[in-house]
């Protein structure tokens, strides 16, 4: 349990290292320099950290690096610091990963706090559902299972709270947000429309989304419109269609993919 509720905090350390690399990177300086002077990190975030920093004095390329250690990372990271490596736009990049993880932090803080009443009563009942062996003058089986009661609590407390947080990310509306935010900064980053399609289709961070991007094949995803690739999708509603269609006419993504992202991070369903 005390593991998972790090975890919980991750999401701000995260925020916080991408925006200090990301004044770095706007300032000019290489990125063994600027790693080496970020400190101060905790969770997960400290060992992507060391891995970065080791990599890179090593000569190695962000993508290279994001690609030897994907555990470190989640989907949607791997497929953005991918993009930004490979287009140049890792500036960018950064920002909106700052940004994404201050919101992850905020989804988690809502998890807790949906958490907080059953966490509670639970650990009530284990202390005092055994209670009345003391009014029967057996204390000591008393302590032994209340003990064992907290033991399974914090065992599987913590497991309860994980597949909470996982399913909430999973949510629908969060995968379409992940998948329009990327889809939005990998076009207008520059890179060839299949290879966009597929990179946000791994950040969404929905595994049947990337098995349809990756079922249409190369040529089709190159030639044909995004609302023919993406038509019959898993995830992808129809008002999300419609905004990728006036995106296409358009060319104005950041108007209505980014807004559609902003929505559906609200809570639009």
């Amino acid at each position: 349990m005390a593991a998972v509720l790090r975890a919980f905090e991750d999401g701000r350390h995260r925020a916080e290292f991408y925006r200090a690399w990301r004044v770095g990177v706007s300032a000019g300086l290489t990125h063994p320099a600027i790693l080496a002077m970020i400190s101060s990190l905790g969770g997960t975030t400290r060992a992507v950290h060391a891995h970065l920093l080791a990599g890179t004095r090593a000569g190695h390329g962000i993508a290279t690096l994001v690609s030897a250690r994907p555990e470190l990372f989640e989907p949607f990271e791997v497929a953005m610091l991918t993009l930004g490596d490979e287009s140049g736009t890792l500036d960018r990049v950064l920002g909106e990963l700052a940004a994404f993880f201050e919101r992850q932090h905020r989804m988690m803080l809502a998890v807790k706090k949906q958490l907080a009443y059953p966490m509670f009563v639970s650990l009530v009942a284990v202390l005092l559902g055994p209670l009345p062996l003391v009014f029967q003058g057996r204390t000591s089986l008393y302590f032994a299972t209340a003990g064992l009661g907290l033991l399974g609590w914090f065992t599987i407390g913590g497991s309860v709270m994980a597949g909470r947080a996982q399913r909430y990310q999973r949510r629908p509306m969060f995968v379409r947000a992940r998948f329009a935010r990327a889809l939005m900064m990998t076009i207008e980053s520059g890179l060839p429309l299949a290879k966009a399609v597929r990179l946000a289709a791994d950040a969404s961070g929905d595994p049947a989304l990337a098995a349809h991007v990756a079922r249409q094949g190369e040529r089709a995803l190159s030639t044909q419109s995004l609302e023919r690739t993406l038509t019959g999708a898993p995830a992808i509603t129809p008002d999300l269609l419609a905004s990728i269609r006036v995106a296409e006419g358009t060319g104005d993504l950041r108007t209505t993919l980014g807004r559609m992202a902003d929505l559906y991070e609200d809570g639009f369903r």
